[in-house]
This record gives structure tokens, C-alpha cells and sequence, in this order.
């Protein structure tokens, strides 16, 4: 775990915004699996998955990574290479499975139509679409190169539009969205010392 997390360190060194992006999508993963009642050893693995989930960014260009406007076709496939590049730096690591797990399918959807494996429905391992959750909660709150972050009711509102659009669980999503309704102005997002 060490070296996965200087790994990680490492990353987050080459991109400011992967260090606040990692730490948010575990958080959040880690309230949602808590939510959904999931054990100390499964709330383990979700928590370092949902930290390591981006590791293999480390192999994309900077001047994709970073660049501040719209991806091309070609830049769109290297980026859909991160999940594929995660697994394959977690998977010589015989405990790590199910980080490599949760990495490889946290960009497949509900509905088949997610990279890199087409999944669908529960096919889809359940702590990937866990953090599937969290990552593109992150991606619509937060600041980003290429845009500023939407408001919580802004997103909150796009949540509630698209939960049945086949990105997401339809029974996950949900959940989430009562969590953050629920959570917004509470402090219990610190109890997992991430605040």
C-alpha cells in the first residue's frame, strides 16, 4: 500500500487538482458505501480504490492532462486509456484486486455504453459503480482547467434529470442524492478525516 500511495503522491505532484479530486471522490464514495451498509472490510477496499482510482493519469501527456480546452477524438481515447493504465499498474499486485477492480470499471455505465469494457447493470462491479458516483459528482462541483465547478443545487439538479439516463445506477444515484441533500451543511463528511 505504500508504494501504491506514493504512486499516488506522484501523480498528484504532476496535476494539483488530482490530490483534491482523489481525496473528494473517496470521500464521498466512502459515505455512500456507508450509507448502502457495506462492512469494515469492503469500505476498506472502496476507500483505497476510490484513492488510487486515477493512478494511471500518471501515463497521459501533460498536454492532454492538462490542457485547458475541449479534447479531440484522438486526445478523448488517450484520456479513456486511465482506467485501462490503473489496472495494469494494480495488477501485478496479488492484494490489490479489487483496487485494480474498481480502477478498471469506474467509467462503465449502467447501461453498457462506459469504456473500457462495455459493462452494463450488475455486471459492474459494485464498488466501481460506487465510485463511479463520487468521481463525476467531483467532476461537476469542482474547478477544472477547462471550466469552473456548478453549484451543489446546480448539480444536484442535473443528478435528478439524468439519474435515469443509463449513466449511472438507477438504485446507487438515488441514494446519493438523498445522501447530499441530507449531508449538505452537516459535518459528517469529517468522520472519515478527509475534511
Amino acid at each position: 500500500m505504500a508504494i501504491l500511495f506514493a504512486l499516488a503522491k506522484a501523480l498528484e505532484a504532476r496535476d494539483d487538482s488530482t490530490s483534491a479530486h482523489s481525496l473528494n471522490v473517496t470521500r464521498y464514495s466512502m459515505l455512500l458505501g456507508q450509507r448502502l451498509g457495506l462492512d469494515d472490510d469492503q469500505l476498506r477496499a472502496l476507500g483505497q480504490g476510490a484513492m488510487l482510482h486515477d493512478l494511471g493519469k500518471i501515463g497521459i501527456p501533460d498536454d492532454i492532462l492538462k490542457k485547458p480546452g475541449g479534447l479531440d477524438e484522438v486526445e478523448l481515447e488517450r484520456i479513456r486509456e486511465h482506467p485501462q493504465l490503473t489496472s495494469d499498474i494494480l495488477a501485478p499486485l496479488e492484494k490489490s484486486n479489487h483496487f485494480s477492480e474498481i480502477a478498471r470499471s469506474h467509467h462503465e455505465r449502467w447501461d453498457g455504453k462506459g469504456y473500457p469494457d462495455g459493462l452494463n447493470g450488475e455486471g459492474i462491479p459494485l464498488l466501481a459503480r460506487i465510485v463511479a458516483i463520487a468521481d463525476a459528482w467531483d467532476a461537476m462541483t469542482s474547478n477544472r482547467v477547462y471550466r469552473d465547478g456548478m453549484s451543489e443545487p446546480e448539480a444536484l439538479e442535473i443528478l435528478e434529470k439524468e439519474k435515469n439516463s443509463g449513466q449511472w445506477d438507477p438504485d446507487l444515484i438515488c441514494e446519493f442524492i438523498d445522501l447530499i441533500r441530507q449531508e449538505n451543511g452537516s459535518d459528517s463528511i469529517g468522520q472519515f478525516g478527509f475534511k
